[in-house]
This record gives structure tokens, C-alpha cells and sequence, in this order.
């Protein structure tokens, strides 16, 4: 089989352009195109060193290690330790990402892509064939921009994660452990009051209520029903207009107690009212409850 380095070694600068680029896109780093293309031509010159006597020397893995080093710093620079040995681990998690993710797509596509001295190459002759050249062009930027959105969406969902807080409610004898999620749409109060409103979802704690009580808060308007001893003075109503739709009216709760744990540090919030929803909050289920942001500046301003 006739291999043309030359052709390699192009096909691998690509690819370490794309590797480089996407580490720079998930540590939100600015990187100019002369030390992008200057750091994936130093990375693709490893290559070359896989076909000389020095083959040995370059699998060792002190010395990928360092190499890798090299690369890193002069795509990156090295302004404090910190961020440089950063962007040298999400390098790596990069390569293993999008390398790992190509591997798995042409096993199982089962294209005539092979791999020569542990880089991408082809078979047939040197230049390749068409199939495994499409397979590699094409199938690298998709692998890329599939690893670029499922990092993105990690990212949201961690930041998402990072604003929901474990909260406890002691209301009419109850005790519920939920799981707040901080909405910073939520500006529902209390007219009369000013107490800021809290959203329970319902369809999620509705059965740790009595039913009589859950039966009588279905509905918008005042009805005819007994409720419970240790319920009788805990309901009011809140009047709520969302977008395109009438003034409505919430049933609301008054607790005994609402404590919000922000990095298991307790914090007691007052003058606070328990909205009772019954339309699901949240289609993932990571969350029970919408706490009004007026509840979580009120924290800050105490602290």
C-alpha cells in the first residue's frame, strides 16, 4: 500500500484546526487565526514524526504529553497557570470527545476509513478512496458540531441545575421537601399583602394535601366545601394576568415556614405565599416549585 504523507498530514491539519477552534469555543477564549493555525501546525507535525526513526521516542506517552503542552501554549499563551493547564485538560477532553465519536461512527457505519501509525488515514491506495475521504471530511464536522451542541447543553443544563434550591415548607401540619427553581418571571405578590407568591406544582405534591383541600383549590372561584380545622384561615386568593389571557385568580397558601438552602446554608424566607398550581412547572420534573426572585434578594440583602 503507497502512503502519500503529504495527504495525511493535510487531512490531520484540518482535523487539528476543528480540535483546537472547539476547545477555544468551550473555554469561551479568543483565539486569532494565526495561533490557531500555527498551534494545528505544530500539532499535525506529530504526524511526521510517527514515519521516522524517532517513532518510538513520539508514542511514548511522557512525550505526547508534552507535546501537547507545546501545542497549548502556542494556541493559547499562558497568562496564569490556572487557565493554561484548563485548556490543556478540555484539549484532551476534545480529542477524546470528537476522536472517540468518529471512531464509534465508522465502526459502526463500517466505511473503509482506517488508521495509520494511530491518526486518520485511508485504504485503497494513498490518496484514498472517494467513500472513506467523504467519510472523514464530512463526517468530522458533524461529529464536531454534535460534540460543540451536547457540551452547550451541558453547560445550560448545569447552569439551569445551579439556580435550583432545596426548600422546606411547613404549612397546616404538612411538611414538604421541594426542589425550587428560581424564576426570574415570577413577580407574582399579594396586592393587599405584598407578599411574594411561590409556585407549587400541584400535579407533582398534590397528594400529600387532604383531598378535600386539593379538591377545593382546583377550582378558580369560591365553592361550597368543608375543608380541614388546620386549614381554615390558610387560604386566600391572588389575582394573576399572564399574556393573552383575563385577569385570573390563584389560590394561595399562608405557611408556617419556608426555608430555602442555598449551599446547605438555611435561610428562613418571610412574608411569603404558597401559590397552588395545577399545570406542571417543569417537563423535566427537576423542579417542584418556582421561587419568586424578590425572595432570593431579600436573602442576599440580610446576609
Amino acid at each position: 500500500m503507497k502512503i502519500y504523507l503529504d495527504i495525511i498530514w493535510l487531512l490531520n491539519f484540518l482535523i487539528d484546526i476543528l480540535l483546537i477552534y472547539l476547545t477555544a469555543v468551550i473555554l469561551k477564549r479568543n483565539i486569532s487565526k494565526l495561533r490557531l493555525f500555527l498551534g494545528a501546525f505544530i500539532a499535525s507535525l506529530y504526524i511526521i514524526l510517527l514515519f521516522t526513526p524517532l517513532e518510538a521516542v513520539a508514542l511514548n506517552p511522557v512525550v505526547k504529553s508534552l507535546y501537547s503542552v507545546i501545542i497549548i501554549l502556542v494556541s493559547f499563551g499562558i497568562y496564569q497557570f490556572r487557565l493554561f493547564f484548563q485548556a490543556w485538560l478540555t484539549f484532551f477532553f476534545v480529542n477524546f470527545a470528537v476522536g472517540g465519536g468518529l471512531l464509534g461512527l465508522h465502526f459502526f457505519l463500517q466505511t473503509d476509513t482506517s488508521f495509520i501509525k494511530g491518526t486518520f488515514a485511508t485504504q485503497t491506495s494513498g490518496f484514498g478512496s472517494p467513500i472513506s475521504w467523504i467519510f472523514v471530511l464530512v463526517g468530522f464536522p458533524i461529529m464536531y458540531w454534535y460534540s460543540k451542541q451536547r457540551l452547550e447543553s451541558i453547560e445550560t443544563a448545569k447552569i439551569r441545575y445551579d439556580q435550583i434550591y432545596p426548600v422546606f415548607v411547613r404549612v397546616a401540619g404538612l411538611q414538604l421537601k421541594l426542589h425550587g427553581f428560581v424564576d426570574s418571571g415570577n413577580r407574582l405578590e399579594d396586592p393587599l399583602t405584598g407578599r411574594s407568591v411561590m409556585i407549587i406544582d400541584m400535579t407533582e405534591v398534590g397528594d400529600q394535601f387532604p383531598e378535600p383541600v386539593v379538591q377545593f383549590t382546583k377550582k378558580p372561584v369560591f365553592s361550597e366545601g368543608q375543608l380541614p380545622d388546620n386549614f381554615e384561615g390558610k387560604l386566600t386568593m391572588v389575582p394573576f394576568r399572564t399574556v393573552g389571557a383575563k385577569q385570573q385568580f390563584l389560590w394561595a397558601l399562608r405557611p408556617d415556614e419556608v426555608i430555602v438552602y442555598d449551599k446547605e446554608s438555611p435561610y428562613v424566607c418571610r412574608n411569603v405565599l404558597l401559590g397552588l398550581s395545577y399545570t406542571p412547572l417543569s417537563d423535566r420534573q427537576d423542579f417542584n416549585c418556582l421561587l419568586n426572585p424578590k425572595m432570593m434578594q431579600q436573602k442576599k440583602q440580610s446576609s
